[in-house]
């Protein structure tokens, strides 16, 4: 017998006419757990469907249009006899609970056709989908000796106006998605403090983390990762590295976030996944080792049995351990997709032939040309304007 599982329906604004009919029809079918009406503010509703939906919804989108943007019902049930088959989605054939497929179908024939009512098609999405409209784990409706329940409900999704620290936005990470944070993750909360706080997040879904943590682009470019995301009123820089983006190797990216362990209330790397990552950040991602790299290195190769001092990086000892690794794994170096991400490619070449994507060459020289105007302009004392 299968387990039990949580799942939600939505009747949009524009579907509650058929309301009483549907909601009969779901307690005939499931254990309803809780019925809340809900409201979104007119202004965040685009950016919340949007979130919702995991789509780059426009104002007043013909989505937007034919669900409404007025008061919504929602209906939390306990599926007790899932049944999962394959069913043609929007998104292709894929296995489905049934009984919340052909239900939501039901019902939208009910409405007239096309999407004023959601339902959630597998617990992956039923708890993105719960823990978004109302910050509830999934785990604590499925255990839930509520039923029956109503509720009224005026928020926008969780995250629209900022989070209030640190700990809710990885609550919700956690509950919602596969990451690591990838370094300065020991004293995370340092950087809030700093003049640009970064934190650099490896994902197998960029767009999921986009979407729950309500991160804004601050680039046009699609190769670039980086998002803004409001904590504690404060700008911070999330770099949403993703599996496949070549900031590691693929088969590397894999490994980090497969092996990942709790520490607090973040995911990170393993031990030597984190080492020799931040040994390859230090070295490859860089143009120059910048020194505190160095120290961290010299002090987590204690923790691995390697003793590193200060002779191991002036005598390159480390890159030989380094390339033992990758090759040890069958990695490689690769070409980070994202240009603005430094590839180090003299010393890459002091250990493998490389062939650089024309992208990548023009952006090199394109940076050394900038680079010569900046000595230039030094030498004969003319200032640059920002």
């Amino acid at each position: 017998m299968a387990a039990k599982e949580v799942h939600v329906f939505i009747v949009w604004s524009k579907g509650l006419n058929q309301k009483e009919k549907i909601l009969k029809d779901i307690g005939q079918c499931f254990e309803v757990l809780q019925c809340v009406t809900t409201t979104w503010s007119k202004q965040k509703f685009p950016e919340n469907l949007s979130r919702f939906y995991g789509e780059n919804l426009p104002k007043n989108s013909s989505k937007e249009k034919h669900c409404g943007t007025d008061t919504f019902f929602c209906i939390i049930v306990r599926d007790n006899q899932p049944i999962y088959e394959l069913r043609e989605t929007s998104k292709g054939i894929k296995p489905v609970n049934i009984n919340m497929f052909d239900a939501k179908q039901r019902y939208r024939e009910w409405t007239g056709g096309g999407h004023k009512i959601h339902g959630s098609d597998n617990v992956t999405e039923a708890q993105s989908n719960i823990y978004l409209l109302f910050g509830i784990t999934y785990e604590t409706l499925l255990s839930s000796k509520e039923v029956g329940v109503k509720k009224t409900f005026a928020n926008d999704l969780i995250g629209a106006d900022g989070w209030e620290s640190l700990d809710q936005i990885f609550l919700a990470f956690n509950e919602l998605a596969n990451y690591v944070v990838l370094r300065n993750f020991v004293n995370i909360e340092d950087e809030l403090k700093n003049l640009h706080p970064d934190i650099d997040i490896l994902t197998d879904n960029k767009r999921l983390l986009v979407d729950i943590s309500n991160g804004k682009p601050t680039y046009k470019d699609k190769r670039r990762v980086q998002y803004l995301v409001v904590i504690k009123g404060e700008k911070v820089f999330f770099d949403f590295r993703f599996i496949g983006d070549d900031y590691y190797d693929f088969k590397w990216e894999q490994q980090i976030l497969s092996s990942r362990r709790k520490f607090k209330n973040m995911f990170v790397p393993n031990d030597e996944n984190y080492f020799y990552s931040l040994m390859y950040h230090a070295f490859i991602h860089k143009e120059k080792v910048i020194v505190d790299y160095v120290v961290k290195l010299i002090q987590l190769s204690k923790e691995i049995g390697l003793n590193y001092s200060n002779m191991s990086f002036l005598n390159y000892d480390v890159l030989k351990d380094l390339n033992t690794f990758i090759i040890g794994n069958n990695y490689d170096y690769v070409e980070p997709r994202d240009l603005t991400v430094f590839f180090n490619t003299k010393i890459i070449a002091s250990l493998k032939q490389i062939l650089l994507s024309k992208e990548r060459k023009k952006h090199e020289d394109f940076r050394a040309f900038k680079n010569l105007i900046k000595k230039v302009f030094k030498k004969f004392g003319i200032k640059l304007g920002k």
